[in-house]
C-alpha cells in the first residue's frame, strides 16, 4: 500500500500500531480517490497489489507488486500512468520522525510542508516527515525525484 493508495493514511496507520512482525500478502488494490496536494484535484487510480509487512519497533516495509497508478488532473484532463513496483520502508526508531526510505519506482504523496505534493521517485530517495506529515527533510539519495504536479498542471 505504499506508492500512492493514500500514503498520508499509511503513515498514520503506521504511528498507531506497531506489535510483533507480520508478513502480510500482497492484497488487491483497485481504488481511485481525489487528491488534492497539487494545489488542484488529482484524481489517482491505482490497481495491482499491495502489501504492508510490520516490523518490530513500529517499522515496515509496504510492497506493490504488479502495481500501477494513473493520475489525473482533473480540470485540465492532463494525465499520466507509471508502473509503481517498488517498495517503501518505514522507520519510526526517531521520536516524531517518520523516515522514509523508498527503492524501485514510487509515487508518494507528501502531505504538508514547503514540497507538498505527488512525485515519481527512481531508484532510492530517503526524506524525513514529522508527526503531523510535514516534510522536514529534503528528498536525498541517489535516486531520481519527478514532481508530478509540474507535469499535470
Amino acid at each position: 500500500m505504499k506508492k500512492l493508495i493514500v500514503f498520508a493514511a499509511v503513515l498514520l496507520g503506521l504511528v498507531m500500531g506497531s506489535g510483533p512482525v507480520t508478513a502480510a500478502p500482497p492484497a488487491p488494490a483497485d481504488v481511485t480517490f481525489i487528491n488534492r496536494d497539487c494545489g488542484f484535484r488529482v484524481e489517482a487510480t491505482v490497481t495491482g497489489g499491495s502489501g504492508v509487512n510490520e516490523l518490530p519497533g513500529g517499522a515496515a516495509i509496504i510492497t506493490a507488486p504488479n502495481q500501477r497508478v494513473t493520475l489525473t488532473n482533473v480540470r485540465t484532463g492532463e494525465s499520466v500512468t507509471y508502473v509503481i513496483t517498488g517498495a517503501t520502508h518505514i522507520d519510526t526508531s526517531d521520536p516524531g520522525l517518520l523516515t522514509v526510505t523508498s527503492t524501485g519506482r514510487n509515487v508518494l504523496i507528501v502531505p504538508e510542508g514547503d514540497r507538498e505534493g505527488l512525485f515519481l521517485t527512481q531508484g532510492t530517495v530517503t526524506f524525513v516527515l514529522d508527526d503531523k506529515g510535514r516534510q522536514v527533510s529534503a528528498f536525498e539519495g541517489p535516486g531520481q525525484v519527478t514532481d508530478i504536479c509540474a507535469l499535470l498542471a
